[in-house]
């Protein structure tokens, strides 16, 4: 039986997304488009809905990248993942100009209490109808953590991050379950809009936080927002398996995309949890033309555009760790950081590139944050999407595009149709919720 799978667009928001040649492609923001103005991303938005993608999902940060020589000055100079927009206002421009498409925002456990993310995302999924998914990440690099008022220590302290985590979601799960769903009654005659004993104090004291609950807002259509993880080291497999309903992952090749669905799914068979309870998207960029050596110059006059400090220095912000310090042409994956140490994981699980040196690898972060590229014609990357899910057993991917808004364009307008045909992806979507949508199949 033929495998549907699913689709989603990766950005983050406005110019640099995985690919440090964004901001300077000549087709990026072109014909009167602005960078930092709604209406580009209102307009993607409704590209990606037009073709029937699952969810819009947009990264954050808290900070500037500050790792690599020790200053956020490189950051700025190569827009490495800045300027950044909050997501949380961004993205309800997008869900206020789309109808059925997800809207996937990014949250840090350390930026924000709990409290005030269950209610902002309680808000949202009132306001988009059931639409609503948050990203939950970790603050893990310098600038970021000094940002938020913690300790310069905290993002050395990898799984103790994830511990903290762990403690927030659960006190969110206890908030958006302080509402029955049939607690508000409106009941004119009664003098009762809300029947109060069917809201609950929550009453949490754990070890970070104290919350006294209830919410202040009623039950959301969905209940709670769709929880997507993006973890990859073993702590943040483990945080993924615990609660991810979707998860995006970065792997190089089939090998490590094999790899990395089977420990989850294990992972999640231990915890307790159905494995078919959680998708697992992989990021690829995607360069499509009219015939293969049309998508392949595409890709060459993108990659020619990425400087190497630009690699070096995002990829030195999103490892928490100085490169400038390091032997470039020493193999990355003996190296241990305390930042995104899924990243070097994948070269050392990958079939082929395991043995790639730390200057190789900060050009290939530059180029698509290490996400793999594919080049070809529209029946050539649908070959390449198919075969792929059928053989490392994943359940869709995550778009990264590499100039704005081409790339979406041509994928949603050539690749979609493709696979659409094929039976491969969907259709059409149904009725219910992003939650519903997603575990259609």
């Amino acid at each position: 039986m033929t495998k549907k799978f699913h689709l989603a667009q990766y950005t983050m928001l406005p110019v640099t997304h995985h690919s440090t040649a964004t901001w300077k492609h000549p087709r990026t923001m072109k014909g009167g488009w602005e960078f930092d103005r709604p209406e580009v991303w209102q307009h993607v938005a409704q590209v990606c809905e037009n073709a029937k993608l699952d969810f819009f999902f947009s990264a954050d940060t808290e900070g500037v990248y500050s790792d690599y020589q020790n200053s956020w000055r490189p950051a700025v100079r190569y827009a490495a993942q800045v300027p950044c927009f909050d997501t949380g206002t961004i993205m309800c421009w997008l869900a206020a100009a789309t109808r059925h498409i997800g809207i996937v925002q990014t949250v840090s456990t350390a930026a924000i209490p709990p409290y005030l993310i269950a209610r902002r995302m309680a808000t949202f999924d009132h306001l988009s109808r059931g639409r609503a998914g948050i990203n939950i990440v970790t603050a893990f690099h310098k600038n970021a953590t000094r940002n938020l008022s913690l300790a310069d220590s905290y993002h050395l302290q990898h799984d103790n991050r994830y511990d903290r985590a762990d403690e927030f979601m659960e006190v969110c799960y206890r908030l958006w379950d302080s509402w029955d769903p049939d607690a508000v009654v409106q009941n004119v005659e009664g003098d009762m809009f809300a029947d109060p004993s069917k809201v609950h104090a929550i009453d949490f004291h754990g070890e970070y936080f104290q919350v006294a609950g209830p919410l202040n807002i009623h039950r959301s259509p969905q209940g709670r927002p769709l929880i997507v993880q993006a973890g990859q080291s073993k702590r943040g497999t483990e945080f993924a398996a615990q609660h991810a309903e979707a998860v995006f992952s970065i792997q190089r090749d089939r090998q490590g995309m094999k790899g990395y669905y089977d420990g989850l799914k294990e992972e999640m068979v231990r915890v307790g949890r159905n494995p078919d309870h959680c998708k697992v998207f992989f990021g690829v960029q995607v360069f499509v033309g009219e015939t293969t050596d049309i998508a392949r110059e595409k890709a060459a006059l993108h990659n020619a555009m990425v400087s190497p400090e630009a690699g070096l220095t995002m990829l030195s912000g999103h490892l928490a760790h100085d490169l400038a310090v390091e032997d470039l042409d020493a193999v990355a994956a003996h190296l241990k950081v305390q930042g995104l140490q899924g990243l070097i994981d994948a070269y050392r699980d990958s079939g082929t590139e395991r043995d790639i040196t730390l200057r190789d690898m900060a050009r290939t972060h530059g180029i698509s944050v290490s996400v793999p590229q594919v080049a070809g014609s529209a029946a050539e990357i649908a070959d390449w999407m198919a075969d792929t899910i059928d053989a490392v057993g994943g359940d869709g991917f995550l778009l990264s595009p590499a100039y704005v808004p081409g790339s979406i364009v041509e994928f949603c307008e050539l690749v979609v149709p493709e696979l659409q045909k094929r039976g491969r992806v969907r259709r059409g979507y149904g009725d219910g919720t992003l939650r519903d949508n997603l575990l259609a199949f």
